[in-house]
């Protein structure tokens, strides 16, 4: 059986991490991969997450963790970003960041 996973390159934020859209036949997810700072970088991020989806606030969920080996794996939000959609719809801002119950 033929593995199809593909790992992307993706832009990230100004930290020490680094993205990668992971791609295995039709499921798509990010891995963080952090070398310098691991506790900040990856265990803090995913802490935040947690603490934002927790208050309803959208956030990526943490799929997996080798922490041992400097990465995780979150949730895939597509390439859209945040920035972009505030921008294109600056009055309904605030619904992207809140859920639907």
């Amino acid at each position: 059986m033929k593995n199809n996973l593909v790992l992307k390159k993706i832009k990230g934020d100004a930290s020490f991490r680094n993205f990668y859209r992971k791609r295995n036949k039709d499921k798509t997810s990010i891995i963080v991969f952090a070398k310098k700072e691991k506790q900040k970088n990856l265990i803090i991020y995913d802490a935040i997450n947690k603490i934002l989806n927790k208050n309803q606030i959208l956030a990526p969920k943490l799929y997996s963790y080798k922490y041992n080996k400097n990465f995780i794996e979150i949730q895939d939000f597509g390439n859209e970003t945040i920035f972009a959609l505030v921008k294109k719809e600056s009055k309904k801002s605030f619904f992207y960041f809140k859920k639907n119950n």
